[in-house]
């Protein structure tokens, strides 16, 4: 009897044991399920997002990539503004934008600009963007409640002549918030820059880029442009000025609002330095670009003697023919006469 209540026991224990392992490998396998569903929507999910150029922008705001990352296409930036809640303040796009793309850009600055509070477009190296690609986005600059106020369209030497027609409904007076433009190896002459002066002259533009164009025989035509009513900064970095342009610009500084005029890897040497400091004391230039311009510490006299009527606040000596003890016996002597 007590080894039939044994074997008794021993089978119904048996039988739990059975239940629970089968009730365990139900469970195992939901979640193995569960597991592949979850695999195959996601990976399902992934394809979509990324034909519809949107997973980098999903990736950044996920937190798996930096924002910065996520502006490799048009489509993508997009997305980006699309889909984010808070701030995106400035968009950078290199070598990816089309006249098509600036198009949909436009589109979606429209749409969305002023929920990102963008204010800032920097489009360097697009070979493919043209003018009414620029026209498209100078568009979206007008729209209504727009809160852009710079532009950067450098490095795209195929634009030259066409890219300040596209930028002339920018600079009425008071069209729009923008009052930096960037235009720096945009293939401008001097030409194009006279023609830039003639619609600046009553505009809102504070800074204005144009480094890296050839713009030696046109400083009066530069000059013209330093008649804009509130230009503070003048970027003219490698644009081969002559002496002679040096001369027009310099004439004309006390008779504007310029704050900062940056002349680097212009050759000026002593004879433009000398061209300049006759005219710095009674202008209001406080930040001042010499570099790469083949200065000598002896020709820095006449700069020394402007400082000593009406300091300004810097300098910019790198890459002259100085040594660094130089160029600072230069500030020390600076700084003692006041």
């Amino acid at each position: 009897e007590g080894e039939g209540e044994g074997e008794a026991t021993n089978g119904t224990s048996g039988k739990v044991k059975r239940r629970e392992i089968d009730g365990i490998g139900i469970v195992g396998a939901c979640l193995v399920l569960s597991l592949l569903v979850f695999v195959v929507l996601w990976i399902g999910a992934t394809i979509k997002f990324a034909l519809d150029g949107s997973l980098p922008a999903r990736l950044a705001l996920w937190g798996l990539l930096p924002e910065a990352y996520a502006a490799i296409s048009v489509t993508a930036v997009v997305a980006l503004l699309r889909l984010k809640q808070t701030e995106t303040p400035i968009i950078v796009l290199r070598n990816c934008v089309t006249d098509a793309g600036a198009k949909e850009l436009a589109e979606a600055i429209r749409l969305y600009g002023k929920k990102a509070d963008l204010q800032a477009i920097e489009l360097p190296h697009n070979p493919k963007l043209g003018e009414a690609g620029v026209c498209e986005i100078v568009a979206a600059a007008l729209f209504e409640g727009s809160n852009l106020q710079e532009l950067d369209f450098s490095y795209n030497p195929q634009l030259r002549s066409c890219i300040v027609d596209a930028l002339k409904p920018l600079l009425r007076p008071r069209a729009s918030k923008v009052n930096t433009l960037r235009l720096a190896d945009c293939g401008l002459t001097p030409a194009e820059v006279q023609k830039l002066a003639d619609n600046a002259a009553s505009s809102g533009l504070r800074t204005l880029d144009l480094s890296c164009n050839e713009l030696g025989g046109g400083g009066e035509a530069v000059a013209a442009v330093l008649e804009a009513p509130v230009l503070e900064e003048l970027t003219l970095t490698c644009c081969n000025l002559r002496l002679e342009d040096v001369e027009a610009i310099a004439a004309t500084l006390p008779y504007t609002s310029l704050k900062s005029l940056q002349l680097g890897g212009n050759k000026l040497k002593a004879a433009g330095v000398r061209a300049l400091a006759a005219h710095l004391p009674k202008s209001q230039i406080d930040e001042l670009g010499l570099e790469g311009n083949d200065l000598e510490a002896a020709d820095l006299g006449p700069l020394g003697s402007a400082w000593a009527r009406r300091p300004f606040s810097r300098v910019k000596l790198a890459g002259n023919r100085m040594a660094q003890e130089e160029v600072s016996a230069f500030v020390r002597t600076l700084k003692s006469i006041h």
